[in-house]
């Protein structure tokens, strides 16, 4: 439906903004690649934001950032609760169904780009590429966004079945996703990986810079995409954001164990690969002779048998080091988990128990818990909630303030 056809129509700062006669819509509708193409050109910024992890953050926060220096700014998060944000003001995506598909991203720039586009401020898109396969990456990048910058967070095992099994394979997909003449800033530290990127990319036309993370903050969560930033407004002639300021959000990104009555937890799914989440044990557990042992509680996707793969090593490499001394595990195919690590495994029915049941069995063990792999399910949101239940103490989650 164009979106202009509503009662209301749209306005910005108050004025009116015209809705297209019946005829328009007729030809909108016919030609819908046109005119996508056509509002796309209309943006004077359009950043596309791919890699393994941090994507939404990253795009929400320099949405964010753009949004404080005057652009008119419209973002979207893919993540685990998609979500667009036009000049800070944030609008849940509405889906029809569990599916995510490629043609939102349509529906979505002929809503909010003509706002933008109306009034005489710069602007900016900021868009995260919710694709997993080689192909779907660059239909993102070439026909839905067409971005004059892209941003690789980094590149690290997940999505092994779609983008392929090894790192390198992963940057080849992410290499291939850059459309000719395009400006890549690449968050990923490791030298190899970079010199691979860089020589795929500038094959295709394209060109790329990596991310400068100083010493002192290359052991914390995020250090590349937080200094991504200043790359960013570098590329677009825009100040940097000040060192105390980039302090500040790393330290509020830092991981930190929940603390509740009966045992302390942290929900490393959120990151649902290997590298990060054992860059957060380290940071919490420690590392070597002083390292303390937790309870890992592996969650289980029938749709990601890749990642369920490269978890069964992880779990496999901590039981071995002494870092471990059981795994449990939840959601699809438990048994065959169990059956392929080598770390004795509890099975957990979370169809049939409920999410309180299951958090006072890893308790029960009496080490700090650790969920991991997965956390995009009902199951997990529900142990996400009960944690969060516990944590104000049963207490009922206060309404913001009007």
């Amino acid at each position: 439906m164009w979106p202009f056809n509503r009662k209301e129509g749209l306005s910005y700062g108050g004025t009116t903004i015209d809705q297209p006669s019946t005829l328009e819509r007729a030809q909108n509708l016919i030609g819908r690649g046109r005119t996508h193409q056509a509002h796309l050109e209309d943006v004077d910024i359009r950043i596309g934001v791919s890699g393994i992890r941090g994507k939404s953050s990253t795009a929400k926060r320099l949405g964010s950032i753009l949004t404080e220096r005057g652009y008119d700014t419209y973002t979207k998060i893919t993540g685990d609760h998609p979500t667009s944000y036009y000049n800070g003001r944030k609008i849940l995506i509405q889906r029809r169904g569990p599916r995510v598909t490629l043609y939102e991203n349509v529906n979505l720039i002929q809503e909010f780009v003509p706002q933008l586009t109306a009034t005489d401020p710069e602007n900016a898109i900021v868009m995260e590429n919710q694709a997993i396969t080689e192909y779907t990456m660059r239909m993102v990048n070439e026909r839905y966004l067409r971005p004059n910058l892209l941003l690789f967070c980094n590149v690290r095992q997940d999505h092994n079945d779609t983008l392929g099994e090894t790192r390198q394979e992963i940057a080849r997909s992410f290499a291939r996703s850059v459309p000719e003449g395009c400006h890549v800033i690449s968050g990923e530290q490791h030298g190899a990986i970079h010199d691979y990127l860089e020589d795929e990319i500038e094959a295709r036309g394209g060109t790329i810079e990596q991310v400068d993370v100083p010493e002192r903050h290359r052991h914390l969560t995020g250090a590349e995409t937080v200094h991504m930033l200043n790359h960013v407004l570098d590329h677009i002639g825009e100040s940097r954001i000040a060192d105390d300021e980039i302090q500040s959000m790393l330290d509020t990104i830092q991981p930190e164990w929940t603390d509740l009555p009966k045992g302390r937890v942290f929900n490393a799914a959120k990151v649902n690969e290997i590298e990060s989440t054992e860059l957060f044990r380290r940071q919490l557990a420690g590392t070597g002779d002083d390292a303390k042992l937790v309870c890992p509680f592996v969650f289980l996707r029938r749709d990601r048998r890749g990642r369920t793969s490269s978890f069964v090593d992880y779990i496999d490499i901590l039981f071995e080091r002494g870092l471990i001394d059981r795994v449990h595990v939840g959601g699809t195919y438990t048994g065959v988990f169990a059956r392929r690590v080598e770390a004795p495994a509890t099975e957990h029915d979370t169809d049939e128990t409920d999410a309180e049941t299951v958090l006072d069995r890893l308790f029960a063990t009496d080490q700090p818990v650790m969920f991991m792999a997965n956390t995009v399910d009902p199951f997990m949101r529900k142990l996400a909630d009960e944690v969060e239940t516990r944590e104000r103490g049963g207490k009922p989650m206060e309404l913001p303030k009007y």
